[in-house]
């Protein structure tokens, strides 16, 4: 059995939608193996000492899944998604806090793990349904075409991106931390990163999630408008490079060295240096501009969670190879 942790992130929802996911998590077919819920809010209450929430933990208790409750940092649901992420789990069901899966969700999503698969989505309802013109599912689209989820599903999809809630393979692809708080297409960017790392994603039949778009808390919290086109002007910069193997060798001269030993290898690299007259490429700075977070290509932070043994120059290779 695939170990999997169930991720909800949550934000000023505590007594309207929150408790709907989280009951709806706990009566799951396919239960997840641990249960994180990671509180977000400017002004934190423990809710692990109110009624409603201690029957929820009860129940947890009663099924034999681990549960936690853990305070975030206030800096966006990117950063808890990221620390999910990293939590050597080999998949990761994150459920928005005002999502409510139906009982057979994860299990329907769960039949697409595979070795080749980087996640696995279903449909994202939000009443009431509208018709929806064709979707491909392609990230080239995504101006021109509602997306793929946002209706019934009938038939398996292969698809280029993902929205809102999903099973994916954990710790091979990182969540951009250098958007705002707000988090505009934080999903979107790292479900199209994976795609662009070889693996596949797939929208599943009969796997459906109603969407209530709570107007209050989450990323609705954030109403400054500077945060939504800075967030938009990143995913812009990534999708305009997606063809590209992006490399940011933010790092000493002795790395650039290592890592010349490899550059001959990379298709189609788009090089960020800090020693041009060895590895020729763009500034620092630039990409600090265009991406907002170049620690993704931190090779020593890489190397770190990896547990990494073996040379730097092997680990170039398993980061850009």
């Amino acid at each position: 059995m695939d170990k999997i942790l169930c991720s909800v992130a949550t934000r000023g929802r505590y007594f309207t939608t929150l408790p709907l996911v989280l009951n709806a998590i706990i009566n799951q077919t396919r239960l997840p193996d641990k249960l994180i819920i990671f509180d977000d809010n400017d002004e934190p209450k423990d809710m692990r000492n109110e009624m409603l929430y201690q029957y929820f933990f009860q129940m947890l208790d009663i099924k034999g899944v681990k549960w936690e409750w853990l305070f975030a940092e206030k800096k966006g649901q990117h950063h808890i998604h990221q620390m999910a992420n990293s939590m050597d789990f080999e998949w990761v069901w994150r459920v928005d806090d005002d999502a409510i899966p139906e009982p057979n969700v994860l299990e329907s999503l769960a039949l697409f793990i595979a070795p080749n698969v980087g996640a696995i989505g279903g449909a994202i309802l939000t009443p009431p349904l509208l018709p929806t013109n064709t979707s491909t599912g392609h990230i080239a689209n995504i101006d021109s075409e509602n997306n793929i989820q946002w209706n019934f599903i009938s038939t398996v999809k292969e698809v280029e991106h993902l929205h809102c809630s999903f099973l994916y393979r954990a710790g091979v692809y990182d969540f951009n931390l250098g958007l705002s708080r707000k988090a505009f297409r934080e999903e979107t960017l790292f479900t199209h990163g994976l795609f662009l790392k070889g693996y596949k994603l797939f929208v599943a039949p009969n796997a459906n999630t109603w969407h209530f778009r709570n107007p209050e808390g989450g990323i609705r919290s954030e109403i400054k408008e500077e945060m939504f086109w800075h967030d938009e002007q990143i995913f812009r910069n990534t999708l305009n490079l997606s063809d590209r193997t992006i490399v940011v060798l933010n790092s000493g001269l002795g790395d650039h060295i290592v890592f010349s030993k490899i550059l001959p290898e990379i298709k189609n690299p788009e090089l960020f240096t800090c020693y041009p007259e060895v590895v020729p490429g763009r500034s620092i700075a630039e990409a600090q501009r265009l991406f907002g977070d170049i620690e993704p290509w931190n090779i020593y932070k890489k190397m770190d969670s990896w547990k990494w043994k073996d040379s730097l120059e092997s680990a170039y290779r398993k980061l850009y190879l």
